[in-house]
């Protein structure tokens, strides 16, 4: 089975806390500051990556599946629309949402450090993260939740089936450490998910 991982396209919080962006602010209202919920809509620069990644996609799409976070929302039904897909053929899974930081969701990294004390929380790229305390995930959680996801992907499709998801950066690469971390130990640092890259696996 052919798995496609497209990570959503840009938010304003991707650009206000550099998560693997670059150039200049966009000219639009900004929809986002410190603390602010985090479910939000892609900007401008979102929205043209989620229209580059349909075309980095095939055409043939057995089953689509995305993340109902708002920003992956908007990039799968952009993604469908490409595509001739029926937005209602979107199979929306809670398993493809990015882990939840708790308390320390929405905040720098100076603020996080500031609110945890002497507590760590580990790292993103590095998968080794625990938000618990904070009434967040930890990497086992989404780990788990992954795994069991992919298993049920594999019962459900064809050997030959063609599968997209449309998730979070978190995800794409929590799929890595799954599928290659007993070959490539610390692949999971080296990888690059930029906004509206496509990854594609064999499983």
């Amino acid at each position: 089975m052919k798995l496609y991982l497209v990570r959503h396209g840009e938010t304003d919080v991707n650009r206000i806390f550099n998560h693997g962006v670059s150039g200049p602010m966009h000219n639009e209202p900004v929809t986002f500051k410190e603390g602010d919920d985090t479910n939000i809509s892609l900007n401008i620069y979102g929205r043209t990556q989620a229209e580059q990644a349909s075309k980095n996609l095939p055409d043939k799409i057995d089953r689509f599946y995305s993340s109902p976070l708002l920003r992956a929302k908007e990039t799968a039904e952009i993604i469908a629309k490409n595509k001739s897909i029926n937005p209602e053929e979107i199979i929306f899974s809670d398993d493809l949402i990015e882990y939840r930081q708790g308390s320390l969701e929405g905040l720098s990294r100076e603020k996080k450090k500031e609110i945890a004390g002497d507590k760590e929380w580990g790292s993103g790229p590095l998968c080794n993260y625990d938000y618990v305390p904070w009434g967040g995930d930890s990497w086992k959680m989404i780990y788990d939740r992954l795994v069991s996801f992919f298993a049920d992907l594999k019962q459900n499709n064809s050997e030959d089936g063609v599968v997209v998801c449309v998730t979070s950066a978190g995800i794409v690469r929590m799929t890595y450490k799954i599928l290659f971390e007993d070959k490539a130990p610390g692949i999971t640092k080296h990888i690059s998910i930029g906004n509206g890259s496509v990854h594609e696996f064999i499983v």
